[in-house]
């Protein structure tokens, strides 16, 4: 009885146990490797004078605030230059329109 007894609570310290490591996953926030924004590809040949930028790349995550070390002209006001996949493209703040689009092999 006693010995039942034994195994019922390290059996149910088993379940326990498992559940929570289950519960945990494996992705990478948990292995400490912190947020990554992933979105779609649209490579520069995509991108369009006059195209309204998609809602996804108006993100901060986006947006370059140091456009000379990407050696890309300083935006005019109310202009911004958004990193995308490698590509740069510059945008109206007003309307998110696309301005100029420079590719990464340019």
């Amino acid at each position: 009885m006693k010995s039942q007894r034994i195994l019922s609570v390290i059996a149910a310290l088993l379940v326990g146990v498992t559940s929570a490591a289950l519960a945990q996953g494996n992705d990478e926030q948990s292995q400490g490797m912190g947020r990554q924004q992933v979105m779609p590809t649209i490579p520069h040949r995509d991108w369009h004078k006059g195209q309204q930028v998609p809602r996804e790349y108006r993100d901060h995550n986006f947006m370059l605030d140091n456009w000379k070390d990407h050696k890309l002209t300083a935006p005019p006001r109310g202009q911004q230059w958004l990193g995308v996949n490698g590509d740069y493209v510059l945008v109206n703040r007003n309307n998110w329109k696309v301005v100029k689009v420079v590719g990464a092999t340019d």
